[in-house]
């Protein structure tokens, strides 16, 4: 090329020089390059390159430490969990250890498996940030965020399909990358990277819990744990009905349910319960397992925050759908009455009952009004009722379930947690339970401004804890410089939450719910018995457990099996309307009235141990006959007694007359009889009737008509004119003035 060529392509090739640069510098970060940066929030400023040369440096990276790629997302044929991290939550200047599993789920061999723990520092500020995190795509073209590379390990052998391998990867103190100020504390995303060879074939992410020295606000959590029981038949009709799951002997024996959960209780003391007290009166009555159970449950009760449910724990939707409050009036009644301070003999609980618990799954506000006109000023809600018009997940505490009615919204996240972590992250172990209540509680934490939010965490009826991952996560909470366990006394006493919440649905139905027309058949046949029962001088020996036997098929626990519960409530209500007998009409002949007034004479058999006080109501079938109110009479206990009810009769007829013997009040208490009635009153007895109808009436008007004309001067006080042609006589006699 000669020097003029030269000359020419010299400033080209500078031009092109200086392009290149420019668009280098233009030129967006890649996702690998931002993995390997130390970003920061605000407020948390980003570590600079000389501080890095210090004991918190960043580890050179090694030449193969790009981000391990999988060629489809069907490929993670491994599956990574996280068994153990130490320490639970970080401090500067100690080593973090992540034990973790590989198990190969494919179908080929894993030839070179390894294990990174990646660490993203980037603080997330919401809890949406945290689900953000989790929920990045394991297996894209860029293997999403999956932070820094921090620490590797290689099994030792390949990993042939269906085998596994736990590994231990530990990140030196120097090799964490955290900033060392009291305002960086919080959780930061980690993950565990499988990788065969250069490909990723498994990846599990958690989080890293990070807490310099300084002050940290603390979130409270309150644990309310359900202490119910399987659903039960009254004693009276126990083999006519199946009752569905265990029964209340192995759930009260060594692995069951209630054993569970009151195991978790007796190691946390702040865990509040809310017991049943028609439970506790089964179990004491009982014997083995059960009988030790319920003097267990009494030991760690005391003391503790207890809040005692309705006798029962009836279903508050199925109530509040069929418009029954005197049910549930009755079933907090009773559980009062159950209660230390009660009037029963043998009460054993102490604890609210002003605070009721919705079944769920969705709270109506048909329900949080039936709970209000209960007189409860609390009513625990199902998670996810009241959601928040922001979507962000806010304090357990709100004056928005009804007019005076504090709600309690359990925290969704937390609760799922503690009773399913599966359905959340399928590859959950209690290590991963922690490691995200904690995170979830440290952005709860540091967005408290006013004040320490307040969590509640319910777990349903049917829970039966885990007791790994409940025991290491409430430890967890009680022990992290950002949370605190604490009683439901303490929820109450907070201040209520200010977030503007959704409203409660106005739901028509609850699938699971008793229907409400079954609900009104036990409220009937309920208020049929105490009617039935006042009339007696010893009420209380017809309605004993009447209350108790409708409550039965109205708990909750029923909701596991509709049609037994159906089977449940007709022999309930046959069962209580059976007690409505020993009361008899007796059946009348033909009655033949020939006067226009008297009487029927009826007789009244009382089968009863007590007197009762009772009427007589006939209503005949004409206009011929009318029947008057029958008199009240007591019938003796065991005796018989003659009811008269006066009758009218106003013209020859037959007629069909029923009679049915009723209370005070006029609530029938038998079958009606019916009897025919012929009624031919006499014509003397018709005719002196019209005629003295007649003259009193022409009376009557006479009367009305002379007062109404009054008198005149020419009317009572008048001169009879003299006749003509006479003429007075003087005054002593003698001949006529005319004539002398």
């Amino acid at each position: 090329m000669s020097a003029r060529d030269r000359r020419r392509t010299r400033p080209a090739l500078l031009a092109l020089l200086l392009l290149t640069c420019l668009l280098g510098l233009l030129a967006p970060a890649t996702p690998a390059a931002l993995a390997a940066g130390d970003a920061a929030p605000t407020g948390e400023p980003a570590a600079s390159s000389a501080a890095r040369t210090g004991p918190s440096a960043l580890p050179t990276r090694p030449p193969d430490d790009a981000t391990a790629r999988p060629d489809d997302e069907d490929e993670l044929g491994v599956r990574v969990q996280v068994l153990e991290i130490a320490p639970v939550v970080l401090r500067p200047g100690e080593d973090l250890t992540v034990r973790v599993r590989l198990t190969n789920t494919g179908e080929d061999e894993v030839t070179a498996p390894r294990a990174y723990v990646r660490i993203e520092r980037i603080r997330p500020g919401t809890r949406a940030d945290l689900e953000t995190w989790l929920a990045e795509p394991a297996a894209t073209g860029s293997g999403g965020r999956v932070g820094t590379r921090a620490a590797t390990v290689a099994a030792d052998a390949p990993l042939p399909s269906g085998a596994a391998v736990d590994l231990t990867l530990t990140v030196p103190a120097g090799e964490v990358g955290l900033l060392d100020r009291p305002d960086v504390w919080g959780a930061r995303g980690l993950a565990v990277e499988a990788v065969d060879g250069t490909r990723r074939v498994g990846l599990e992410r958690t989080f890293v819990l990070w807490a310099p020295e300084g002050a940290i606000p603390q979130a409270r959590v309150s644990v309310l744990a359900p202490v119910v029981g399987p659903p039960t038949v009254p004693a009276a009709l126990e083999g006519e009905a199946t009752v569905p799951g265990d029964d209340l002997e192995t759930l009260a024996g060594p692995g069951g349910r209630l054993a569970e959960v009151l195991d978790v209780a007796r190691a946390h003391p702040d865990v509040s319960l809310a017991v049943d007290p028609a439970l506790v009166a089964s179990a004491r009555a009982a014997d083995g397992a059960a009988g030790t159970w319920s003097q267990d449950l009494l030991t760690v009760a005391a003391g503790r925050d207890v809040m005692v449910l309705p006798w029962g724990d009836p279903d508050l939707t199925a109530l509040a759908h069929a418009g029954t409050p005197d049910l549930l009036q009755a079933a907090v009644e009773r559980s009062r009455a159950a209660t230390v301070g009660g009037t029963t003999q043998d009460a054993a609980l102490a604890g609210r009952t002003d605070v009721l618990w919705a079944p769920g799954p969705t709270t109506d506000q048909a329900t949080a009004d039936l709970a209000a006109e209960a007189g409860a000023e609390v009513l625990v809600l199902a998670p996810g009722d009241l959601p928040t018009r922001t979507g962000e997940p806010s304090g357990a505490r709100t004056d928005d379930a009804g007019d005076g009615l504090v709600g309690l919204v359990p925290d969704e996240v937390l609760t799922e947690l503690l009773v399913d972590p599966v359905s959340l992250d399928p590859d959950a172990t209690p290590a991963t339970v922690v490691q995200r209540v904690l995170a979830e509680l440290s952005v709860v934490a540091r967005a408290s401004g006013t004040g320490p939010q307040h969590l509640l965490v319910a777990p349903p009826r049917g829970w039966t804890p885990d007791r790994e991952v409940v025991d290491a996560t409430l430890a967890a909470v009680q022990s992290a410089p950002w949370s605190r366990l604490s009683s439901l006394s303490s929820l109450l006493g907070a201040p209520s939450d200010t977030t503007a919440r959704e409203p409660l649905p106005a739901l028509t139905e609850v699938a699971a719910a008793l229907p409400a027309e079954q609900v009104r058949r036990l409220a009937e046949a309920r208020a049929g018995t105490q009617t039935f029962a006042s009339v007696t001088t010893d009420p209380d020996a017809i309605v004993a457990g009447v209350d108790e036997a409708v409550l039965t098929p109205l708990a909750t626990a029923w909701r596991v099996d509709p049609p037994a519960r159906a089977e449940v409530v007709d022999a309930v209500v046959t069962e209580v309307d059976a007690r409505r007998t020993g009361l008899e009409l007796a059946q009348t002949s033909t009655q033949n009235i020939i006067s226009a007034s008297g009487e029927v004479r009826f007789s009244v058999r009382n089968g009863l141990p007590a007197d009762a006080t009772v009427q007589v109501r006939t209503t005949p079938r004409k206009a011929c006959l009318r029947a008057g109110e029958s008199a009240t009479v007591v019938v003796p206990a065991g005796g018989e007694a003659a009811v008269p009810v006066p009758v009218h009769a106003t013209a020859n007829c037959e007629v069909e007359v029923e009679a049915v013997l009723t209370s005070a009040d006029g609530t029938p208490l038998s079958a009606p009889v019916t009897f025919l009635a012929r009624v031919t009153p006499t014509i003397e007895s018709v005719g002196t009737g019209v005629v003295g109808v007649l003259l009193a009436v022409g009376l009557v008007l006479g009367i009305v008509r002379t007062v109404r004309r009054g008198q005149s001067a020419r009317r009572g006080a008048r001169r009879v004119r003299e006749e003509e042609g006479t003429r007075p006589l003087p005054v002593l006699g003698g001949t006529p003035e005319g004539d002398a």
